[in-house]
């Protein structure tokens, strides 16, 4: 048997790969997975089931903090990397595929002191931080967009973003009968990633009476959004949904930040969508992911500071009214989303294990 650790944690572009991967890998009957994470609410919802074959450790951030902070790093991260060997020891690893995130980090230094074989996979466009400095060490770099290759020196393979087996493309009709949405009125799914988006929650609360809005507010703020949609049948929020099948199937046209694995859902499920990046991710990542969807065609690309309530409802609108144009779209994307990803990424980790080179 084949043990497998997965390290990644610190957001959902993180974490839900990590967990595609293992389903995958846990179908071939021959690996056995366990979990890195960071100790952040995110990490302990969307692991929650996994119980304890998840281990949550203290991952110092190389790009944080101050002067006192930055001198204490490598005392920080020399400890983060010999708790990672004690747990790879401990759990027998016999490879590390590090999804991104620094629990990641520590883990794919600490797997390359003990000699064992190390794979990453970034889902972004412009990859992390964090995955850029460990791909130095690593065997083998897969990514979900291809043009992420070009960041990469040693060997790099486009993949394509894995997702969830359980995610299930449904009827449209029986997603919205088990939603309890009108059969007649368009559907308009609002998404603001794993943490919500304040922003996008308030674009969402601007829907006019004649659309129905599916809105991921997020924690944070789900309990502002609850009182103002108050009295608004057509406006359903929620703070998260741990299988979105029902959601991504009833509707239309989604509005969303573009976040690597919302862009993934948004193609597997073919879902026409205006992407609204977030202004201050990473390297701009969120733009690039967009801007990569948009050249497609799959997608609206607008960014924040032109998204005015009235632009963002014409845009939708425009999309409503024009079937054939939703549909040239949802062709489009099949070209973002290569067959089953995660299965693919699935065999060259078994195939590491067998030889000493991918």
């Amino acid at each position: 048997m084949i043990r497998v650790c997965l390290a990644g944690g610190g957001t959902g572009g993180h974490i839900s790969p990590a967990i595609a991967i293992s389903e995958a890998l846990q179908r071939t009957g021959i690996c056995e997975c366990f979990f890195v994470a960071t100790h952040r609410l995110v990490d302990r919802r969307m692991y929650s089931s996994y119980g304890s074959r998840v281990h949550y450790m203290e991952s110092p951030r190389l790009d944080i903090g101050g002067f006192g902070s930055k001198l204490l790093l490598p005392l920080k991260g020399l400890s983060a990397v010999l708790k990672a060997r004690k747990l790879l020891r401990l759990e027998g690893a016999d490879i590390v595929l590090a999804t991104g995130g620094y629990s990641s980090f520590y883990s794919v230094l600490a797997a390359k002191s003990m000699g064992l074989p190390v794979m990453l996979h970034d889902s972004n466009s412009v990859p992390g931080r964090s995955n850029r400095v460990a791909a130095l060490v690593s065997d083998l770099v897969m990514v979900g967009f291809s043009g992420a290759c070009s960041y990469f020196r040693g060997a790099c393979e486009f993949t394509g973003n894995p997702v969830r087996y359980n995610l299930r493309r449904i009827n449209p009709l029986k997603a919205r009968d088990a939603l309890g949405l009108s059969p007649e009125l368009p559907v308009v799914l609002f998404l603001g990633g794993s943490q919500g988006a304040r922003s996008l929650n308030d674009l969402a609360l601007q829907c006019p009476d004649d659309v129905q809005v599916l809105l991921q507010s997020g924690r944070r703020n789900g309990e502002r959004v609850q009182k103002l949609s108050a009295g608004r049948p057509n406006l359903r929020p929620f703070d998260f949904v741990d299988d979105p099948s029902e959601i991504y199937s009833a509707a239309d046209v989604a509005l969303a930040r573009a976040g690597a694995m919302s862009v993934a859902e948004l193609a597997w499920f073919r879902l026409p969508s205006v992407l609204i990046p977030y202004p201050h991710a990473a390297d701009a990542h969120q733009l690039r992911n967009a801007m990569e969807v948009a050249g497609l065609g799959g997608a609206l690309l607008l960014r924040e500071p032109e998204a005015s309530g009235e632009k963002v409802w014409n845009l939708v609108q425009d999309l409503l009214d024009d079937s054939a144009r939703r549909k040239e779209m949802s062709m489009a994307l099949i070209g973002l989303m290569p067959e089953n990803p995660a299965a693919k990424i699935a065999r060259r980790v078994v195939r590491a294990c067998w030889r000493p080179a991918v």
